[in-house]
């Protein structure tokens, strides 16, 4: 690895006198050296209380979690038709859930219908039923006109008042035998449920930065990789803990309090986040405050937010004023509180960070966002997300902060704790250079580390990943928030995986608007030391989501990241450019294909009209949430043997050996 190359002195004293002035927490057993861009927290438990903190609670027609008096598994659905399955009976009976919150909840019924127009008899009947008391608690029949359009699902939906938290709860689908009918799925969801979400995610950052002891999944992870996938590939221990209250008292010593969110207005939900992140205590709505201040608990009450303020920029003003001095300024964090109640909230309050929703494109929103960056030292991160995608990453990158996507990320604070080791696989040889044309596929969307989380671990999963090399493209901060992820990727990688970096480097930034060229240069220098460490060797470049590279941002790279064999840029066409002599990038020929179609009209459109005098360099960019491995293995099946799909490390260096340009920079320079 390659020193950082030398900035000013000046320069290099303010930020680390900048860095040490914003610290986490003195009771936080969190470390933030100065040269790492996200914190460390201490090693998990030997054992991890293992907690449910989804929005919402779905259970699947045909799945494990509910029971059947007649009908029949069809694959995505439970279906029953007439002539061969028994009428009169429960389609669907269960899941005897005893974790609902008590209060008003809404389920939803997803199911279709063959024929919507024949009669109007009650086809099915619908119920809430506490299994506990014996009791219905709302019901309904559903008549086939109700019935909309005929095979198409529809939704249904009973609202009810659940009397006690513990009950044991059924949601019922009762079959009439009139009708084909096909049950999708069953949604349950509560105001009870989100609250527990914010209640729980921020005990569990609370308690995971002395030690990390409390794992959760949520919508996300059950709808995704799975909630036990990451505790399994990791080798983690848990036991699951029904009963989330029960950890209020096992940690009870640990909690200084609750801050108290007003539920007209949901921004307060961040600014309770903020104050608990700061004073060691948990945020609570209104209606835990009684359960939460009485025994066994006796929590008292850290601030109570209620009747406070008369607008969304009011919140955040008070916030700026009151905490913002209090919290770590090499962080800021934006959560949409009417979406997110969970997810990230444990990694902010295990390192004291500000959390807010703040739109660029609201002028008011824009001057206080302005007064929390231009505070942080450049080279800072904005973590979650924006309200919108390129106002937000071009202001962040005035001030020299690239953006962290991790609004969805779930389980930083027990991650960011886990061994730092990565065993990086090397490059292996490339092919030799021929009159060929040298395709390589890049799935973009790396630099979102819930993306890592959720959707890669889907796609890594495919029997197809491994046929076809692929560009994997991941962030570099995952180094620090998560790196036994990165270790397991490669551990499992097969010789056509090539892990590469996500826009633009350590963060996603938009360079060519960085105001300060020595700021940009040191953003560099950190991404290179990054990359390197994570053994990645590509850089995909984002000046908003068309633009090119700025000759002076090329040069920085060229400069300041001698690790890597090449960059990509956004604005398309092909074009081959080549920084300081030193330094190819190129413009993708596609940036964003989207389905199988359009992967092969752009394969087909970059290959066209080769004449075979000299190599041609083809790279195409796939969007990650529809286009799968099979998809890009079935595109690459399609090919003739003009066209050679490689790695993306492999395709700089044959682009390198075209141009005349060292196979490996960072060898060669090496002593």
């Amino acid at each position: 690895m390659k020193p950082f190359k030398k900035i000013s002195w000046i320069l290099m004293f303010s930020v680390i006198i900048s860095l040490f002035a914003y610290t986490v927490p003195s009771s936080s057993a969190v470390t933030w050296p100065t040269n790492q861009f996200l914190p460390s927290l201490p090693a998990p438990a030997a054992t991890l209380d293992l907690i449910n903190t989804a929005t919402s609670r779905s259970y699947e027609g045909e799945g494990s979690e509910v029971s059947h008096g007649t009908g029949h598994n069809d694959g995505d659905g439970w279906l029953c038709q007439c002539g061969i399955d028994e009428a009169n009976r429960h389609m669907i009976y269960g899941p005897y859930d005893a974790g609902i919150p008590a209060g008003e909840g809404t389920v939803v019924y997803r199911m279709k219908i063959d024929n919507n127009t024949a009669d109007n008899l009650a086809q099915v009947h619908i119920d809430v039923y506490d299994s506990t008391t014996g009791t219905v608690l709302a019901e309904q029949d559903v008549t086939r006109k109700q019935f909309t359009t005929a095979s198409i699902y529809q939704d249904f939906s009973l609202t009810f008042n659940n009397q006690a938290a513990g009950n044991s709860l059924e949601f019922r689908v009762y079959w009439y035998g009139r009708a084909y009918i096909k049950v999708d799925k069953i949604t349950y969801n509560s105001k009870g449920l989100s609250e527990d979400a914010i209640l729980f995610t921020t005990l569990k950052g609370l308690v995971n930065k002395t030690q990390p002891r409390i794992y959760s999944y949520d919508n996300n992870t059950i709808n995704g990789e799975g909630k036990y996938t990451w505790l399994n590939a990791l080798n983690l221990t848990y036991t699951e803990v029904p009963n989330k209250m029960s950890l209020i008292t096992k940690y009870r010593n640990e909690i200084s309090g609750i801050v108290v969110y007003d539920d007209q207005y949901p921004d307060t939900i961040n600014l309770a986040t903020t104050i608990a992140g700061v004073s060691n205590g948990i945020a609570a709505a209104p209606s835990q405050v009684a359960a939460l201040t009485s025994a066994p608990y006796n929590l008292p009450i850290i601030k109570d937010l209620r009747g406070q303020f008369n607008s969304k920029l009011s919140v955040y003003q008070y916030l700026y004023n009151n905490y913002w001095a209090s919290c770590t300024h090499r962080v800021l964090i934006g959560l949409n509180p009417d979406a997110h109640k969970g997810t990230i909230r444990d990694y902010a309050i295990a390192m004291g960070a500000a959390v807010v929703w703040l739109d660029p494109n609201v002028s008011s929103e824009n001057t206080l966002l302005r007064s929390f960056l231009s505070s942080m030292p450049a080279g800072s991160a904005y973590m979650g997300w924006w309200t919108e995608e390129q106002a937000g990453v071009m202001l962040a990158s005035e001030y020299g902060i690239s953006t962290v996507a991790s609004d969805w990320s779930t389980n930083l604070s027990v991650f960011a704790g886990m061994s730092r080791t990565v065993n990086v696989k090397p490059v292996p040889a490339k092919p030799e250079l021929k009159n060929k044309i040298y395709l390589t596929f890049i799935l973009s969307d790396g630099d979102n580390l819930q993306y890592m989380e959720h959707r890669m671990k889907q796609l890594w999963d495919s029997s197809d990943r491994g046929s076809v090399p692929i560009g994997w493209t991941v962030s570099p901060a995952v180094l620090d928030a998560a790196p036994s992820m990165l270790n397991y990727y490669y551990n499992t990688a097969t010789p056509n995986d090539c892990l590469i970096s996500g826009p633009s480097g350590i963060g996603y930034t938009y360079p060519n608007y960085w105001t300060n060229q020595n700021a940009l240069n040191n953003f560099v220098s950190m991404s290179n030391d990054y990359c390197s460490r994570a053994g990645l060797r590509v850089i995909t470049i984002w000046n908003t989501i068309t633009g090119g590279i700025n000759t002076n941002v090329g040069e920085s790279f060229a400069d300041h990241a001698p690790s890597l064999l090449g960059l990509t840029a956004m604005n398309a066409g092909g074009q081959i450019d080549i920084y300081k002599n030193s330094l190819p990038a190129q413009r993708l020929n596609a940036t964003y294909c989207y389905n199988q179609a359009s992967l092969q009209m752009e394969v087909n459109n970059a290959i066209a009209g080769w004449d075979g005098s000299a190599p041609r360099f083809v790279a195409i960019q796939c969007e990650p949430w529809d286009v799968t491995p099979t998809i890009i293995n079935n595109v690459a099946s399609t090919l003739n043997s003009d066209v050679v799909v490689v790695r993306t490390d492999n395709y700089f260096q044959l682009m390198r050996e075209y141009k005349g340009l060292p196979i490996d920079p960072f060898v060669a320079v090496t002593p």
